[in-house]
């Protein structure tokens, strides 16, 4: 069934074309063979296909920058940091953030809220959201870490909804 639907959706425009196609024909035999009435719905529907075509052609653009966007930032603001305070973490079970750790974690749950947020959007498909959601719970789950979200988590608003999203308890 999912793979019908992506087909459907990857070529919905072509459909389109072929419908409109063979209901020009319906009209043209019915309606005394005037041509200018099934040209016009064919013209519509290349029209309609070619804004189809170029709605997923911005769409997969914005996509792409938002991703590289997005991996770059943590790239190269958090994935070390976040790293080393994991492995703090589980040589100290009593680790405490420092202040510049704290507003590092901050920085990297807007990051997280800003990508949820383009997920519910529709712009971050579905298996990059569900990679990127694994590695944030991830580090979410590390207790040094999980103190500050904690904190976080009572303005839900502010990190528009994320915490439900990843069943933050």
């Amino acid at each position: 069934m999912k793979k019908l639907k992506k087909h459907l959706k990857q070529y919905s425009d072509l459909y389109l074309i072929n419908i409109l196609t063979i209901v020009a024909g319906i009209i043209f035999y019915y309606f005394d063979r005037k041509a200018e009435i099934p040209i016009a719905i064919f013209a519509t529907g290349i029209s309609i296909s070619f804004g189809f075509r170029q709605y997923k052609i911005e769409n997969d653009k914005m996509f792409k920058e938002l991703f590289q966007t997005f991996n770059e930032k943590y790239d190269l603001k958090f994935n070390n940091e976040l790293n080393i305070i994991e492995h703090k973490s589980k040589e100290d079970s009593n680790y405490k953030l420092d202040e510049k750790q704290t507003a590092l974690i901050m920085d990297y749950l807007n990051l997280c809220a800003e990508e949820y947020l383009w997920y519910t959007k529709g712009r971050i498909d579905e298996t990059v959201w569900k990679s990127w959601e694994k590695g944030m719970k991830f580090y979410i789950n590390v207790k040094s870490i999980k103190t500050v979200v904690e904190t976080q988590k009572a303005q839900k608003d502010s990190f528009y909804g994320l915490f439900d999203k990843l069943k933050i308890e």
